[in-house]
């Protein structure tokens, strides 16, 4: 009898070995396999492999179409390429202005109405989540900026960002955002530079510019047009010859490398250092600058103090 016993439960056994295989947890090796693929957390691939049975291509279908459904992040895969494209946002309220960096995988996602939707509810979001801020000038690398809420305190910015990754099926990255607040009397000059048509508030394009502005005369008065004219064309200066350091209006003009802003030649005459360029034109100052170009390693901000 207990033969029998045996042999009727190894039968059994022998007769679903599918059910009994899909209840057992995944092998490290699919789990490993699975995350390389998609990028995705280690418990959602647990779940779709159970779900799928142990099969990769099911388990991977069903992370997709998930992440389509509900917008699930794609995360980078081990190793993977940063997403390199994308768009540098600026928008301008009163005496201060934000620049964002959002980036994509592709030019064509870039292109779209909803990533640029998306670019502009950073900028918003980063204005008002500054407008308290003391000091001048604040940076937010990725990990700040994804816990900034869109504007009017809406929902945080990541979760915006994990939608518009479902809608577009590309990996999304909220990069960096910058803030400058202009000197009393002053204003913040902007220049963005690339292919998307001048028109919404927000200006985009693949490289961006904030700069610091003071005029000569009193605190208390606006600066001329012809003083904020001059101020964008320094914009554009800093985004065509990339200097890392302001410098002083005294400087002499540099070499082919220099890197301080004030030393290096005007664009409209380089052989007259900009310091100089600036006060024989009006006495624009320049109080300090931010440059994003997109897809850029951000240079390392030098220690406080």
């Amino acid at each position: 009898m207990q033969r029998a016993a045996l042999g009727a439960l190894g039968a059994a056994a022998r007769a679903a070995p599918c059910r009994w295989l899909s209840a057992a947890p995944p092998a490290l090796r699919e789990l490993r396999e699975l995350r390389a693929r998609t990028g995705q957390p280690v418990l959602r691939c647990r779940e779709a492999l159970e779900r799928a049975g142990g099969d990769l291509r099911q388990a991977e279908a069903w992370l997709e179409a998930e992440s389509r459904r509900r917008g699930w992040a794609r995360a980078a895969a081990p190793g993977a390429a940063r997403a390199r494209q994308g768009l540098v946002g600026i928008l301008s309220e009163g005496s201060a202005a934000v620049m964002v960096e959002v980036n994509c995988e592709t030019d064509f996602v870039a292109r779209t109405p909803d990533f640029q939707q998306l670019v502009e509810m950073a900028a918003r979001g980063v204005l008002g989540h500054c407008q308290g801020a003391s000091g001048t000038k604040l940076l937010l690398p990725e990990e700040e900026l994804a816990q900034v809420r869109a504007e009017n305190g809406g929902e945080l910015l990541s979760e915006h960002l994990a939608l518009a990754m479902g809608r577009l099926g590309e990996r999304l990255a909220l990069r960096r955002a910058g803030w400058l607040r202009a000197p009393p009397g002053g204003f913040i000059a902007t220049y963005a530079h690339g292919w998307v048509p001048a028109g919404p508030a927000v200006a985009m394009g693949t490289y961006g510019a904030l700069v610091a502005c003071g005029g000569p005369g009193p605190a208390g008065s606006p600066p001329s047009a012809e003083l904020r004219e001059l101020g964008r064309r320094v914009a554009q200066h800093v985004v065509g010859m990339a200097p890392t350091a302001l410098g002083t209006p005294e400087d002499e003009l540099g070499g082919d490398n220099e890197t301080r802003l004030l030393a290096q030649g005007a664009l409209t005459e380089p052989g007259v250092p900009l310091g100089r360029y600036l006060r024989e034109r009006g006495g624009l100052r320049v109080c300090d600058f931010l440059r994003f170009q997109c897809g850029e390693e951000p240079p390392r901000e030098p220690p406080p103090g």
